[in-house]
């Protein structure tokens, strides 16, 4: 079985030593990257400590928020992490959601141009060069730190073509994935660049579990929230699912979970996720590689159990195929 990357959420509730436990764990069973999200949580901190604690592992933020943090102190982070992992480290960057910045009081404005700006920024305080007006310079990296776009649109990973060295990709089918990693290969191509320059991982919702119906029950819950979101709600809105993406906005509008819930049609759940017993993700899994996933990234969710024992019933689970 080619190599898995997996997702661990400290903004599940769990305690950060549990969290770190279970990067330990994933690094043992022979995964080849744990992936920290970003919520209420520092993901460069959390990287950090997974880096403190590790000895194997690929370690990446996915993703790195460019609204919370200045491209200087981003830059900074992301080489103590790499240092201090022995060049493990990738940095995820990406632009979040309109409406979860906008309650924040943060203006996205022109959220690609923000995302290339950062990157020109990181790059050349890694190179040792000037940072600021007064010529202020941060450390030189040792090792190149690896910088991927979470795209979610085309035009985003058009952009990683030119500029990063991988995409992260969610919530895709494969053949929209097909579309986003088309995109960036060919503008890698317009700019000298082999398709090997660009890795590209994709993140998929897995929902474990030998009775698939529960697993469908637990997808529709875990999904709803994401699908409300309106980026995703007109993505499925344009490819075919009309009817689930505005049962998933009446539900929110009617602040009914429920409601939301149940607007998720088992194809729905089957086109973004995996939800089912291990012979189903093994089947499905492929479907990705072979659409051009170098690496999935497996999404823990919890079906019956609590955070923890989801995610490391989910590693002994893969373990196997490892």
């Amino acid at each position: 079985m080619p190599s898995l990357g997996i997702s661990i959420s400290p903004f599940s509730g769990i305690p950060y030593r549990d969290f770190v436990t279970l990067a330990r764990e994933a690094e043992d069973a022979g995964f080849q990257g744990v992936f920290v999200p970003e919520g209420p949580n520092d993901v460069m901190m959390c990287c950090y400590a997974i880096a403190k604690a590790t000895s194997r592992i690929t370690i990446g933020s996915w993703i790195a928020n460019v609204y919370f943090r200045e491209p200087v102190l981003c830059a900074a982070s992301a080489e103590m992490i790499q240092s201090e992992s022995g060049g493990r480290f990738v940095l995820g960057l990406g632009v979040s959601h309109r409406p979860a910045l906008s309650g924040l009081g943060i203006e996205m404005g022109n959220p690609r141009e923000r995302l290339r700006k950062y990157v020109e920024v990181i790059r050349k305080g890694h190179r040792g060069e000037p940072v600021s007006s007064i010529g202020m310079r941060l450390r030189k990296t040792t090792t190149p730190v690896p910088i991927y776009f979470g795209a979610l649109v085309k035009e985003t990973a058009i952009l990683g073509g030119e500029l990063a060295d991988g995409l992260m990709l969610y919530l895709a089918w494969p053949e929209r994935m097909r579309l986003e990693i088309d995109g960036a290969i060919g503008e890698a191509a317009r700019h000298g660049r082999e398709r090997e320059s660009l890795r590209i991982t994709m993140g998929i919702p897995t929902f474990l579990d030998d009775n698939r119906e529960h697993a469908l029950d637990a997808a529709r819950r875990g999904l709803a929230f994401y699908l409300a979101l309106p980026f995703y709600n007109r993505i499925l809105a344009r490819n075919g699912f009309e009817a689930e993406a505005r049962g998933v906005a009446d539900g929110f509008a009617q602040r009914s979970m429920e409601r939301a819930a149940s607007a998720v049609s088992d194809r729905l759940i089957d086109a973004i996720a995996i939800a089912g017993p291990l012979s189903l993700f093994l089947e499905r899994i492929e479907e990705y590689r072979r659409a051009g996933a170098d690496l999935p990234i497996v999404v823990p969710n919890v079906v019956n159990d609590d955070y923890v024992t989801t995610v490391r019933n989910t590693i002994a689970a893969l373990a196997k195929i490892l």
